[in-house]
Order: structure tokens, then sequence, then C-alpha cells
């Protein structure tokens, strides 16, 4: 039995570089290093939640968000050395994590995956794609592809692959877009025939005028699909997914899913990005287009930097071609 010493640290163990007896004894232990992760994500999404979401919840205009996290962080300290300090067996410290992780979110353990935002709770298909989220196991997750839709209302939109002549001249207009020029197409080609890369089509009528647009899916392999680990750094990873040449990166891309970039098409074939930011994918809910913007569901990320796991946000696409073309609908915080 180890004895352990009063050691105060900021948020469990430090398991990238263990000095102390505790931190030892916890990160030579997979389960325990897994609580302590569980347990730092916890804190950290906490921790944002009292200067974003929570800011809002309130209504207080004497809500002072940096004085709570000051609060929050001393309230860590103290559970750290008057209880898991106390620990002295590895039972102990589960308990001790368990007990913790469900007095930050508010619930006992198991937590479901997401818990909603401070917008979007009467609406039904925020409720709905809650339900999705919180039946799909979470190693089934993926940054850049949607969870199982079947029942739940929403559906995926049927596109078509593009190909021929059309397919050249938008692939032409969308490295225009990007400030760059079309070289080699026959390589170019050779990618879209692979499906490394994608240029599929549909019609929908977006704005609800009673006229279907044309809308164009673009779809290419983008490294943060897959997310980075824990503390894992960016130039890294990058470094990484360069060395795995185009067949690695396929292979990853049919595992995580694709980055995915919408275009209307106008009436002289000219193509118009949609919306301020690129979409991962569209989905239709009663006769509503809705987008999930944002990816990462299952990465791991710097807790400190991003406030734990990024959450799901879903924006409702009410507009193609007039004024703004989205609307922030709801979101969804991952737990841990």
């Amino acid at each position: 039995m180890l004895l352990l010493p009063h050691y105060v640290w900021a948020v469990g163990a430090n398991c990238k570089q263990p000095t102390s007896e505790l931190d030892k004894r916890i990160c030579q232990s997979t389960t325990l290093t897994a609580a302590n992760e569980a347990l730092n994500v916890a804190f950290h999404n906490q921790r944002a939640w009292l200067c974003q979401d929570a800011e809002i919840l309130r209504r207080e205009d004497d809500w002072d968000c940096m004085a709570a996290k000051e609060d929050f962080l001393a309230e860590q300290r103290q559970w750290d050395k008057s209880v898991l300090a106390q620990c002295k067996t590895d039972t102990c410290f589960t308990r001790a994590y368990q007990a913790r992780i469900a007095q930050i979110n508010g619930q006992d353990t198991p937590l479901p995956n997401f818990r909603m935002t401070t917008y979007g709770w009467g609406d039904k298909e925020c409720q709905a794609y809650l339900k999705v989220l919180n039946r799909t196991p979470r190693e089934d997750f993926r940054g850049c592809k949607l969870p199982n839709l079947n029942d739940s209302g929403f559906k995926t939109l049927p596109f078509k692959s593009v190909e021929g002549e059309l397919l050249k001249q938008l692939d032409k207009q969308i490295a225009q877009l990007n400030h760059k020029e079309q070289t080699n197409w026959q390589e170019q080609l050779k990618k879209y025939q692979s499906g490394y890369i994608k240029m599929e089509m549909t019609y929908l009528d977006i704005d609800g005028d009673g006229n279907k647009e044309s809308l164009v899916r673009y779809s290419r392999p983008d490294v943060f699909c897959e997310g980075l680990g824990y503390e894992e750094d960016v130039d890294d990873k990058l470094k990484r997914w360069r060395e795995l040449g185009q067949d690695g990166v396929f292979k990853k891309a049919l595992e995580h899913g694709y980055h995915r970039d919408y275009y209307t098409v106008g009436d002289g074939g000219e193509l118009k990005s949609i919306g301020k930011r690129s979409k991962n994918r569209l989905t239709v809910f009663e006769n509503k287009v809705f987008s999930f913007t944002k990816n990462g569901v299952v990465a791991t990320l710097k807790h400190a930097d991003l406030g734990a796991k990024v959450y799901v946000k879903m924006d409702y696409i009410k507009s193609i071609d007039k004024g703004r073309a989205e609307e922030s609908w709801c979101g969804f915080w991952y737990n841990y």
C-alpha cells in the first residue's frame, strides 16, 4: 500500500507529467486514468458553461462569470485535497471520481451522452435529435458522420453523383472559390472516380417559394473529422496526416466521414456557397432543412483551451439567397 501525501493539484492527477506518488498511482491504472480524464472533461465543461450559456440562463445583471470560475476552481482544489487525496485504495478512488462527476453534472452516473444548451428546449426538432445523440453508443460517434437517424423524424437528402463535363466545370469553380486553379484534371477525375472526393447534387425548395433549387455537395477528407487526441498537438496531427498518403487518408475519411461544403447553382451555372461557414451534414425535419456545424463529438481536446469536448450545434437553413441564410436552433453539450 502506497502512503500518499496531501498534495493539491488543479483537477485530478497530472498524467502527462506525473511527479507525486498520488499522480503516479492514478496514472498507472487504466481504470483510474479513464476516471481522471472523465473528471477533467466534466470540470472544464462546467467551467466553460459558467461563462457561456449559463450566463444567459441566469438572466442576472450582476452575474460575474470570472468570479464564478475562480470559486469553482477553489471548490475543486478543496475536493482534491479533502476527498481524493485521502483515498488509499483503487475502489475509494473510483467511488470518489464517480461521486464528484455526478456532483458537477447535477445528476447521477451514468450520464446520458449529451445535455441541451440554453436554447431549443421547447422545440421538437431539438428534443428529437437529443434522443438520437443519447441512444447512440459513444464509440459509434464520428466527427463528420451523422448517427443512425432511423425513426427519429430526420431524413437525409437524396444526393446523386455529378458526372461528365458538368463535374469538370463545377470542380473548376470550387478551385476558384478557394483561390486555386484547376490543374491536371485527369488526376482529379481519378479522385472522384475512386470516391476520395465527391461531387453530388440534389434539388430542394429551401426558401419555401415553391421552386426547387439545385444544391451541390462537395465532400473531401479532413484531418479534423478524426479529431484530436488528449493533449495532441495540431501540428503533429497534420504532419502524421500528410504521412498517411492518399490511401491512408481515404481510409480515415471512410471511417470518420468527409468535410462537406454546400453550394447553390445559379441560372448561369455559377456556384454560390450557402451560409458563412461550411456545413458538414444537412437533414430535413418536417420540411425544414437543418445543418450540423460542429464536429469533434468524440475527440478529446485540450480542456483548458477549448472547454472540454466540442458541442454539437444545429442550425435551421431558412433561406439560401436572401439575407441571413441560417438561424441558430439548438445546441448539445457532450457530458464526458
